[in-house]
């Protein structure tokens, strides 16, 4: 498969002092892959500074054949790069609708079909178009911020702990509308606290500890992996 993302030898962190030590994380098109590890592995450090959000000391990051490295994050999403925060992800007192409008607000021409493709992968979104986004719940705001993602129609749709504080239930409806995602031909790369889940689907996965590589692989070789179970999923 045709490489998307290459972001190698990373060394970036904050205030000075370095949370990535030499991180390698790469993406092919159409893959997906995630990213798990212990709290401060670096895991999220690691997609704010492919995204230009936490300054690189050192090593390069190429999306799709350009030097992007410390890139301004707006420059990005004309360029198929798209990024979903863990938190404050949405416009609470915007509709749905108006919310997926914000994700286009680049683009100069066809922001209907954008959004009849968001509302085809996400038909969840076409139900709530004319609610505040602050009136949803949880898992269908993560739907909102996704969906805003999409109206760039990316090459690569980043993700930060998408599941973080829903249920079970809402944890696997989130996780089978990024398989749909997936499918349909968008490269996911994600940061995902439900280790075992985000494996299961992943085509590969990255486990850090202290902000290096510790482990890399198919993802169900790494939920095979007794030492990664032991370390990392906890048995």
């Amino acid at each position: 498969m045709t490489r998307l993302l290459d972001a190698r030898g990373l060394f970036a962190g904050y205030g000075g002092m370095d949370i990535l030590r030499d991180c390698t994380i790469t993406v092919s098109a159409r893959e997906m892959v995630v990213i798990v590890g212990p709290n401060g592995a670096g895991k999220s450090t690691a997609m704010k500074a492919i995204f230009g959000l936490v300054k690189i000391r050192d090593g390069r990051v190429v999306f799709d054949g350009l030097d992007i490295t410390n890139a301004p994050p707006d420059s990005l999403a004309s360029r198929g790069l798209a990024y979903v925060p863990q938190e404050h992800n949405v416009f609470a007192t915007m509709t749905v609708e108006e919310n997926l409008d914000m994700g286009a607000y680049t683009r100069r021409s066809g922001v209907a079909e954008a959004k009849s493709r968001v509302f085809e992968l996400l038909p969840a979104l076409a139900l709530t178009r004319r609610q505040r986004a602050g009136e949803l719940s949880g898992g269908q705001r993560q739907m909102v911020a996704i969906g805003r993602a999409l109206m760039m129609q990316p090459k690569l749709l980043m993700l930060d702990e998408p599941s973080a504080g829903l249920s079970p239930k809402v944890l696997t409806e989130i996780l089978e509308a990024i398989a749909t995602i997936n499918a349909a031909g968008v490269a996911i790369l994600m940061v995902e606290q439900n280790a075992k889940a985000a494996l299961a689907m992943a085509h590969r996965g990255y486990v850090l500890a202290g902000g290096a590589n510790r482990f890399e692989g198919p993802g169900r070789e790494l939920l095979a992996n007794q030492e990664v179970a032991a370390s990392f999923l906890g048995g």
